[in-house]
């Protein structure tokens, strides 16, 4: 591999909680790849589909922990605007897995930390999480992720829909 490289991807993703919440999202990311890890950010729209349509600005970064990256930590600063909210979310994972299973499947898991100011309300919030999925090349550009998710661990008694979530993310290499 080059010391760096640009890697672009279009994506769309659809994250259904159990409570019956959802928020669709899609957009472009751009990506610089070395063989310690990334830096890159997205820009795309996304919507709750009842309340407000957002604009997003992400901002990721990653190092891997290992050559092949099935360990690594990664960081994640997204920025949202709608006509109803401003945020900002820090996600941090300190040790994602990811898992070969096939030369075209392979297993993920990112337990995280989640932080989030509310502009509008001037509030903090905080929480841990943990999503779990597979992925699954499904022809030369695209790839087909679908995962678990988990929020709200630091309240562990509370399994209510709201902390319960299935997610599907669709990409294409550009």
């Amino acid at each position: 591999m080059p010391d760096n490289i640009i890697k672009s991807n279009a994506s769309f993703s659809w994250f259904q909680n159990l409570d019956g919440s959802r928020f669709a999202m899609g957009g472009v990311e751009e990506n610089v790849v070395s063989k310690r890890g990334s830096a890159g950010v997205f820009i795309g729209a996304g919507t709750d589909f009842e309340t407000d349509a957002k604009a997003i600005l992400d901002f990721k970064g990653s190092y891997k922990y290992d050559q092949n990256g099935r360990m690594n930590q990664n960081l994640r600063v997204r920025n949202t605007v709608g006509l109803k909210s401003a945020k900002t979310e820090i996600r941090y994972s300190p040790l994602s897995l990811n898992i070969p299973v096939t030369d075209k499947t392979s297993f993920y898991a990112n337990p995280h930390y989640n932080g989030s100011i509310d502009y509008k309300k001037g509030k903090w919030s905080n929480s841990a999480g943990v999503f779990a999925g597979i992925t699954q090349k499904i022809s030369k550009n695209a790839t087909l992720s679908v995962e678990a998710q988990r929020y709200n661990l630091q309240d562990i008694k509370d399994n209510s829909g709201k902390n319960w979530g299935v997610n599907a993310i669709i990409s294409w290499d550009l």
